[in-house]
C-alpha cells in the first residue's frame, strides 16, 4: 500500500509514530509522513539550528520519507503553545495539497490538538483516498485540563471542530475503548467504523523479568515498588510519596522514583518534608536503562489525578508495565482500572488516594502468591496488546480500507 500519515509529532520528537511507520515500511509498504519541525522534547522546546531558514524540509530514514511543514516552536507559555498548534494546522494544510496525488489511505494520528489531524482530511477530500484518524487524546475534553469551562467560547469551538473532524473518519480507532462512549455521549457521534487499537510496549521490556544487575537503592530483601514515567500533574507521583509517609513505619517497603517533569522538585520537597527514607529518586534514564528497574520490581505503580479525561484513557505506561510481566499496584479509574481488574494483575484504588495506595500496598505484601499476579500481567499483555498483534490488526484494517472512498 501507500500510505500517507499525518502527525504533528515525528522523529526525532519523543513520540512513538515513527517506529509505527518504519514498521510498516518494513511490512513492504510505501509510507510518507506529513509532519512538523521537531520542537516538542527539543531543548528549550525550540527548533534545533538543523532544521532552520527551510533545512530537512524533505528527510528520508529507514525507509520513510519525511515532509516537514513550518510551526511556531512550543517553547513555554499557552501564547506559544497556542500559536504552535494554529501554525502547525495552517501550514500543514498548505503542504498536504502540494503531496502527490497517489497515496492508497491516510492515518492521521490525533494527539493534542485535535486540528492537527486535519491535514489528512483535507488530503483525503481532494484525492478520495480513505482517512483513519488513530485517537490518542479526547478534544475537548482536554480543554477543562488546561481550566476552560464548557461555557467559555474557545471551549464551544472546539467542540465543535473536534466533532467535525472526528465525524470526517472513515475509520476511527482508538487507544481505549471509553473513548467510544465519549464520542458517543459528548459529541454525538456513531462512527462510521470504530476500531479498537490499543497502544503496544516496546520489546525491549519484554524481557525484563531476568537477566539484569541489581540496581543501587533496591534492597532484595524488601518489597521494591516502582514508578517508571513523567512525572506531571496528571500523573500525581505526590500520592505516592504521601503513601510512602502512611508506611513510614513498615521497614518492608522501599518507594522507587523512575523519571524527570514538572512535578518531580515538588515531590523530593515533601518528601524531604515527612523525612522519608523509604523513597529513592532515581532521576530520568535511558530507554535501555529502563528494563532493569523492571527486573528488579516487585511490584509497579500507576498513578493519576482525578481528572475526568484520564478516566476514558488508557496509558501506554500501564501497557508497558503488563508487558513487562509485573504486577500492578494503582490509584485509578476508568478504563485503566478495568484493565488491571479484567487482568487479575493488581490491585486498585482511586486516583489521588494516598490511604488507599497504603492499604494495597498491606495487600499486595500479605498476598503469598505475588508471582501470579505478574504471569496473569503478561498472560493479558499476550492476549491484548503484544507488538505483533496491533501490527496485523492495523495493517488488515488498511488493507480493508484500501480501493474505498473517502466518505463513502
Amino acid at each position: 500500500m501507500r500510505i500517507l500519515v499525518v502527525c504533528q509529532h515525528y522523529w526525532p520528537e519523543p513520540f512513538n509514530t515513527a517506529d509505527v511507520c518504519e514498521e510498516l515500511a518494513r511490512r513492504g509498504h510505501e509510507v510518507e509522513v506529513l509532519t512538523g519541525l521537531p520542537n516538542t522534547g527539543m531543548e528549550g522546546g525550540d527548533i534545533p539550528e538543523e532544521y532552520r531558514h527551510g533545512s530537512n524540509r524533505v528527510q528520508h530514514r529507514n525507509g520513510v520519507t519525511i515532509h516537514r511543514s513550518w510551526l511556531w516552536p512550543r517553547k513555554s507559555g499557552a501564547k506559544n503553545r497556542v500559536l504552535n498548534y494554529m501554525s502547525f494546522w495552517a501550514s500543514a494544510n498548505r503542504l498536504a495539497k502540494k503531496l502527490d496525488r497517489h497515496f492508497n489511505v491516510v492515518i492521521g494520528y490525533q494527539f493534542s490538538p485535535v486540528m492537527q489531524v486535519d491535514p489528512g482530511i483535507t488530503y483525503a477530500k481532494m484525492t478520495g483516498a480513505p482517512f483513519l484518524l488513530y485517537s490518542f487524546d479526547l478534544w475537548p475534553e482536554s480543554l477543562k485540563a488546561g481550566g476552560f469551562s464548557e461555557s467559555s467560547l474557545p471551549f464551544k469551538w472546539i467542540k465543535s471542530v473536534s466533532r467535525r473532524i472526528y465525524s470526517e473518519a472513515d475509520v476511527l480507532a482508538v487507544t481505549s475503548q471509553g473513548f467510544f462512549e465519549y464520542f458517543t455521549k459528548e459529541l454525538g457521534i456513531e462512527p462510521k467504523r470504530a476500531l479498537y487499537l490499543p497502544q503496544y510496549a516496546e520489546d525491549i521490556f519484554t524481557d525484563a523479568k531476568s537477566g539484569h544487575d541489581r540496581i543501587d537503592g533496591f534492597d532484595p530483601n524488601k518489597i521494591n515498588l516502582v514508578f517508571a514515567g513523567n512525572i506531571g500533574a496528571a500523573q500525581s507521583v505526590e500520592t505516592i510519596i504521601e503513601a510512602a509517609g502512611l508506611l513510614r513505619d513498615r521497614s518492608n517497603f522501599i518507594f522507587h522514583i523512575v523519571g524527570s517533569g514538572s512535578s518531580l522538585e515538588k515531590c523530593q520537597h515533601l518528601a524531604d518534608r515527612l523525612k522519608l527514607t523509604n523513597v529513592v529518586f532515581h532521576g530520568r534514564r535511558p530507554l535501555n536503562e529502563m528494563p532493569a528497574f523492571y527486573a528488579n520490581a516487585d511490584a509497579m505503580l500507576a498513578t493519576f489525578a482525578d481528572d475526568s479525561i484520564l478516566a476514558f484513557t488508557l496509558p501506554r505506561k500501564v501497557t508497558t508495565y503488563l508487558a513487562a510481566g509485573k504486577p500492578v499496584l494503582g490509584t485509578l479509574a476508568g478504563e485503566a482500572r478495568r484493565v488491571i481488574e479484567d487482568a487479575g494483575c493488581g490491585y486498585c484504588c482511586n486516583p489521588e488516594d494516598a490511604d488507599g495506595l497504603a492499604e494495597i500496598c498491606l495487600k499486595f505484601e500479605a498476598n503469598e502468591n505475588r508471582d501470579e499476579l505478574g504471569v496473569r500481567a503478561r498472560s493479558y499483555f499476550d492476549s491484548h496488546y503484544a507488538k505483533e498483534l496491533f501490527f496485523d490488526t492495523l495493517e488488515q484494517t488498511l488493507e480493508d480500507l484500501k480501493g474505498t472512498k473517502h466518505g463513502a
